[in-house]
């Protein structure tokens, strides 16, 4: 197995006591692991990194081994084939990545936004299938016209390519654009969290994969596939997202995923840095009732 210290992670960075590297998959990837107990493997959301789940940290380490890593084409992640960012190649990048830890399937897989997609998926190849899923502010139905305008001129091929990804991160920091797709989440994030989002897209690299994983997406046929899926799951709808807006997505969750068992938070999309308590109290409880 190869690992390595990660000495290029930020002094500040959350967790980099954690942090490891480790090769896997054609990957450099940066991956965060501590704790004993059942498996948790935490999957973040477009445009974000393993730092999101940091307030949940503390809280889930006493309890489990976490695994958080930085998905293909974000974060410190390195090597990600730019045109192979969808779903199913990720999970199969996700298998390598456990077997070259020598860790076997989770005990509970959780996602964050098209976290939790890619949850779906991963469980569906089964390789690693986890016992159970959590997603929170699950991605499961597209953005609403207006923020679909607001992100059409990103996802487009010239957007998604190296010379213009290199430029939109040279211009996204001084535009405030980063500080105004925080503010759209309805939380609110302290300067710290803040600062870490607006780290992570002053990077070409991250901008590029950010973007070309939300061009992969495909619901449609990962959530006709996913209605097959029988193992114990919970989602938490955010009644302020919008993002994912939470009627239409009630709609799609009691049409494929029946068997989950829904709350709904008077909360915006990033509800799990928001309220790390309360989101890893659905972890925790998911574990002893397995």
């Amino acid at each position: 197995m190869t690992k390595s210290p990660a000495h290029d992670i930020p002094a500040d960075w959350p967790n980099r006591d954690c942090s490891q590297r480790v090769q896997a998959a054609g990957l450099e990837w940066h991956v965060q692991i501590d704790g004993e107990g059942p498996l948790v493997v935490l999957l973040h959301g477009t445009g974000a990194s393993a730092h999101s789940w940091a307030p949940m940290w503390p809280l889930l380490t006493p309890h489990a081994r976490v695994v958080a890593m930085d998905l293909p084409g974000h974060g410190f992640t390195r090597g990600a084939d730019y045109e192979q960012l969808d779903l199913a190649s990720i999970a199969q990048q996700l298998d390598e990545l456990l077997e070259v830890l020598g860790l076997g399937a989770p005990a509970l897989v959780a996602g964050h936004s098209a976290g939790f997609p890619l949850a779906l998926r991963w469980s569906l190849l089964g390789r690693h299938r986890a016992g159970s899923l959590v997603g929170y502010a699950p991605s499961l139905v597209p953005p609403p016209p207006a923020y679909a305008l607001f992100l059409g001129p990103l996802v487009n091929p010239l957007a998604t390519s190296g010379p213009m990804a290199s430029l939109l991160a040279a211009t996204i920091g001084p535009s405030g654009m980063v500080d105004r797709l925080l503010d759209s989440t309805a939380s609110i994030l302290t300067e710290a969290q803040r600062r870490r989002y607006r780290t992570l897209f002053s990077e070409s690299a991250h901008v590029r994969g950010a973007m070309n994983f939300m061009a992969a997406s495909d619901l449609p046929v990962l959530l006709e596939d996913a209605a097959g899926l029988s193992q114990p799951m919970r989602l938490v709808v955010g009644d302020l997202d919008a993002w994912v807006q939470p009627e239409p997505l009630m709609q799609v969750i009691r049409r494929y995923l029946p068997q989950a068992r829904v709350e709904r938070w008077n909360a915006g999309h990033l509800m799990h840095e928001i309220e790390p308590e309360r989101a890893a109290r659905i972890i925790l409880e998911m574990i002893r009732e397995a």
